[in-house]
C-alpha cells in the first residue's frame, strides 16, 4: 500500500509538470464511509495511468440525482459517474450515456466474461452496453447475538417467516431498557420487496397495477403496524437517530438493512452480530441492488474515462480493497475472490447468507420516469404510516395514480 501511494505521489508531481487529462467522477456509494477508500483507488489508478488525473466528487444519496440532473441541465455533467439500476434506464433512454461497446472492442476487453451475468446485463439498453457493474448488494436481517442470548431467544434461521420474526421481536423488546425487537424502514424500497414476500407485486407480469390487492394491503400493514405493537421505535422514540446507529448502540435486536453497513458495524458495534436471509411469508424475496459506473455521452475524454471505469470495477487492487473495506461486493466473476471473502475472519460469520439471499433476489419495477413514480408510492405509504389514510385507502389511491402515470 505504501509503495502504491509513494508511486502515486511521484506520478502526480510528474503530471503537474507535463500536464494531464483531467476527468471528473461523481459518486454516492462512497459517502460517507468509503471516501478514503475511493481516494486510494484513484491514487492507484493515477499511478498506473500518469497521464490521467481523477477529480472525485462526493455527493450523498439524498442529494445525488438532483445534483446530477442539474449538472446535465446546465451542460456541465461529470465525465463519469455512478448510477443505480433503478435510474439507469431513464438516463440511457434520454441518450445521456456513452456506449462502451466500441472501446471494449478496441481494447479487446471481454467484459461479459469478467462481470457476473446478472449485474452486467442490468446495464445494457436496446442492445448496447452503457455501464460496467461496480458492485452488488443485498438487504439481510442483522441481529445482535448478545440480546438474543440474554433473552434466551433462538437466532434467526433461513426458514423464518414474518410470524417467527414478530414473535422473536416481542420477546426481545424491553421498553424499560429502551430496547426494541426490530427495525424495518417504512418506504418504497422495503414495500416492493415485502409485497413480493406476500405473493403480490406493484405491477404484475402484464404491467397491470396490482398494488391494491389483498397481498399488497397486508404487506403494507406488516410494515406500518410494527411501531403500533411496540416492537419497533416510532420516529419520536428514535429521536432522530438512524436505525444503524440504534443497532450499534444496542437498542435494536434486529434490523433490516444492507450489506454496505458491514464496515460500520465491524468498527462500531461493541457486541457480536450476525446476519440471516430475510424472513418471508408466502415466499421469500430480497433486495438486489446493483450500481454501475457510466460515462456522460458528451465527455471529451472517452478513452481516459473508459480506462478509469474499467480500473475501478475490475482491477485486482480495486476489487480487493472493496472487499477488505466492506464496500458492498464487486460484481466480478472471479471465484477465488469470493472464496477469500467467505473464509475471512471478519464479521459476519454467516457470510453465506449474502449469496443465499441472491436465490430470492428481485429488482424494483423499472420504467422510464420511475423516480417520479417512486415518489408517488412513498407519498401514499406515508399517508398510511401517519394514519391519514387506511392502508386500503392509500393503496386504492396509489393504484389510480400509478395507472394515470404509466398511461401518460
Amino acid at each position: 500500500m505504501r509503495k502504491v501511494l509513494l508511486l502515486a505521489l511521484v506520478m502526480s508531481l510528474l503530471v503537474v509538470a507535463l500536464g494531464a487529462t483531467k476527468i471528473s467522477y461523481m459518486t454516492f456509494s462512497a459517502v460517507p464511509n468509503h471516501e478514503e477508500t475511493l481516494k486510494e483507488i484513484a491514487k492507484a489508478f493515477e499511478a498506473q495511468n500518469p497521464g490521467i488525473r481523477v477529480d472525485l466528487i462526493f455527493v450523498p444519496w439524498s442529494d445525488y440525482f438532483l445534483k446530477l440532473s442539474t449538472m446535465f441541465a446546465g451542460g456541465t455533467p461529470p465525465d463519469a459517474f455512478e448510477i443505480n439500476y433503478e435510474n439507469f434506464v431513464e438516463y440511457a433512454a434520454d441518450g445521456l450515456l456513452m456506449p462502451l461497446d466500441g472501446l471494449n472492442e478496441s481494447y479487446r476487453f471481454k467484459a461479459a466474461e469478467v462481470f457476473s451475468e446478472k449485474a452486467y446485463n442490468a446495464f445494457s439498453y436496446q442492445g448496447k452496453q452503457y455501464g460496467f457493474p461496480e458492485s452488488f448488494s443485498t438487504v439481510v436481517l442483522f441481529y445482535n447475538k448478545e440480546l438474543f442470548d440474554e433473552k434466551g431467544v433462538e437466532y434467526p434461521s433461513p426458514d423464518w417467516s414474518w410470524i417467527d420474526e414478530f414473535n422473536a421481536a416481542v420477546k426481545l423488546t424491553d421498553k424499560e431498557k429502551g430496547i426494541w425487537g426490530v427495525y424495518q424502514p417504512i418506504q418504497f424500497w422495503e414495500y416492493y420487496k415485502v409485497i413480493a414476500q406476500n405473493g403480490g407485486a406493484i405491477f404484475n407480469s402484464e404491467n397491470e397495477v396490482t398494488v391494491n390487492n389483498i397481498a399488497g394491503v397486508n404487506a403494507l400493514k406488516w410494515l406500518i403496524d410494527k411501531p403500533k405493537y411496540g416492537i419497533m421505535p416510532s420516529e419520536e422514540e428514535a429521536a432522530g437517530l438512524s436505525s444503524e446507529d440504534l443497532f450499534v448502540m444496542g437498542k435494536l435486536a434486529m434490523v433490516h438493512t444492507g450489506i454496505w453497513l458491514f464496515n460500520k458495524f465491524r468498527e462500531e458495534a461493541p457486541f457480536e452480530w450476525d446476519i440471516e436471509v430475510e424472513p418471508g411469508m408466502s415466499t421469500k424475496a430480497t433486495h438486489y441492488f446493483a450500481n454501475a459506473v457510466v460515462a456522460s455521452a458528451g465527455t471529451p475524454h472517452k478513452e481516459a474515462v473508459w480506462k478509469w471505469l474499467k480500473f475501478l470495477t475490475t482491477d485486482e487492487y480495486s476489487v480487493k480493497i472493496r472487499i477488505e473495506k466492506g464496500w458492498e461486493l464487486p460484481a466480478v466473476k472471479d471465484p477465488d475472490l469470493i472464496s477469500e471473502f467467505l473464509k475471512s475472519d471478519v464479521a459476519p460469520r454467516n457470510k453465506k447468507a449474502i449469496f443465499d439471499s441472491l436465490e430470492w433476489a428481485i429488482v424494483p419495477p423499472v420504467v422510464k420516469g420511475w423516480s417520479a413514480l417512486a415518489d408517488v408510492v412513498n407519498k401514499e405509504i406515508d399517508a398510511a404510516k401517519f394514519g391519514m389514510k387506511s392502508p386500503e385507502e392509500a393503496l386504492n389511491d396509489l393504484a389510480v395514480l400509478l395507472k394515470s402515470k404509466i398511461s401518460e
